[in-house]
């Protein structure tokens, strides 16, 4: 069965979550004429659980209160009734570069703030809408929602903004500190800053395709010169937004491959370890978030995260995750991380998937009767083809963890969060069938019976009316349809 089965009309989407983060931090009065900010949907139980129409609703008037907020700055900074945004840029690049210059002295700055503000009871909402910021944090939150405008993106990266932010996401550039007392503490600000940062990254290259290519400028010369004479093992390293992103997963296994050498396991500690897997597993949300904002419909970044082994990294980062030994007095808000983290990762294989079936024209094809001399030649010169890009998502590891998706802990996670996960696990066994299939070419009466089984425990599971399971009619009907759906590809 063909995977474009039911999914002809996908394309690429706006990222209408990244609007909704960005408008939240406006005040209230300025989206009130046009009804307020509508409820994210959302598959946990904190947010609102929509049908489809609704959800064509939710997205139109995402749509109407983002044009209007363009236009609005647009206007503004034609009248000049707004700050001098170039300016205001500068600024933000100054304080970057000015915290990558002495990172060891601005996080103990910063961690004296944060236990002041605590010690006084305060509220740190770290959100500053003006032209002011007063450390990192601040510098970077007002930076995101800077560069969600389209000329603003341009303009931080005519101005040499982009060097700096990227050089963020490198663990060595920022400044640690020998006391044991501060060591989480400074460990967790380092995951925050760095969160921001490629949750800035994100938001700036989704704005446009003309953005794409930023993914994989090369940055090292600005990054050396942050560089310490200790800390320059990478100086002769091309360093791109792709590559430390990736690095960022890639660091996570080595760690885990030496405390396994070491005769450890990844066993919850005390509460301030707790809130350190917290701090580092938020950062793996943020950071596949700027990973798949620079991968999802950019066939040249693709084609370099191949090269750079980047689906096995990923899918192996996920699975340890998912293995992961907290103990039997975990917060279960950890559980609850990993799995959403593990979502998005299989949500952004799934979308490099139907990337290359629904937009074949933009990558290289190589006929299958293609002798093994040209495809040498090809894999020769650094090549990947649209074929080995598909390969590279559809392993036997992204084929387990789409199946492994299917069945999240409920009692953990909750009803409705495993639900959603269940439906983005459903859309990815689709779009991977085909290629899933052949991986495993497991045959029963002559058909191949790879996640038949486990999709089939899906639909008698939502298959319950009068079960007293609270689902609404028509939503069971969209559920069950989606399930006959994959079903239908598969057998």
């Amino acid at each position: 069965k063909s995977s474009n089965e039911g999914n002809d009309s996908k394309q690429t989407t706006k990222d209408y979550k990244m609007m909704h983060r960005v408008m939240s931090q406006l005040p209230p009065e300025e989206l009130a004429p046009f009804g307020g900010l509508p409820a994210l949907p959302s598959s946990n139980g904190t947010t609102t659980k929509l049908t489809a129409v609704e959800l064509q609703e939710f997205e139109t008037k995402m749509e109407l209160l983002w044009q209007h907020r363009q236009d609005e700055l647009q206007k503004m900074q034609s009248d000049g009734s707004i700050a001098d945004l170039p300016k205001i840029l500068r600024e933000r690049i100054e304080m970057l570069k000015g915290y990558l210059m002495d990172s060891s002295h601005e996080l103990m700055e910063l961690l004296d703030g944060r236990r002041r503000s605590i010690d006084h009871d305060e509220e740190e909402d770290g959100t500053n809408s003006s032209s002011s910021a007063n450390n990192i944090i601040e510098a970077l939150r007002d930076l995101e929602f800077q560069l969600s405008d389209v000329d603003m993106a341009r303009d931080f990266h005519t101005l040499g903004g982009w060097p700096y932010l990227i050089a963020l996401l490198d663990d060595t550039l920022h400044g640690g500190h020998d006391d044991d007392d501060v060591n989480d503490e400074i460990r967790a600000l380092v995951d925050e800053i760095r969160a921001l940062a490629a949750t800035t990254i994100g938001t700036a290259v989704s704005n446009l395709g003309e953005f794409r290519h930023w993914a994989l400028e090369d940055v090292s010369s600005t990054m050396n010169e942050m560089r310490t004479s200790s800390n320059n093992n990478d100086k002769n390293e091309k360093m791109t937004a792709l590559s430390l992103l990736t690095r960022v997963f890639q660091e996570e296994l080595d760690q885990r491959t030496e405390a396994m050498a070491g005769g450890t396991m990844a066993v919850e500690g005390p509460s301030h370890t707790v809130a350190m897997a917290k701090s580092r597993a938020t950062f793996k949300l943020r950071a596949i978030y700027g990973l798949g904002s620079l991968l999802r419909g950019n066939p040249t970044a693709q084609q370099q995260f191949i090269l750079n082994n980047g689906p096995d990294v990923l899918v192996r980062n996920v699975l340890g995750t998912l293995s992961n030994v907290r103990g039997p007095t975990a917060d279960p808000s950890l559980s609850r991380l990993d799995y959403k983290f593990a979502s998005k990762v299989l949500a952004l294989g799934e979308d490099v998937v139907m990337d290359v079936v629904l937009h074949d024209q933009e990558y290289i094809q190589i006929d299958e009767s293609a002798t093994d001399d040209v495809k040498k030649e090809y894999a020769a010169e650094g090549v990947t083809t649209a074929n080995q890009l598909v390969a590279s998502f559809t392993t036997e590891q992204w084929c387990d963890l789409s199946l492994r998706m299917l069945a999240p802990p409920t009692e953990v996670l909750g009803e409705m969060s495993s639900r959603g996960i269940k439906e983005r696990a459903l859309s990815a066994v689709r779009a991977m069938a085909p290629s899933c299939q052949a991986v495993y070419q497991e045959e029963v009466d002559g058909d191949i019976v790879w996640g038949v089984e486990e999709v089939k425990r899906v639909r008698v599971e939502w298959n319950r009316e009068g079960s007293g399971d609270g689902f609404d009619p028509v939503y069971r009907k969209e559920l069950l349809d989606l399930v006959d759906g994959v079903l239908g590809v598969l057998q």
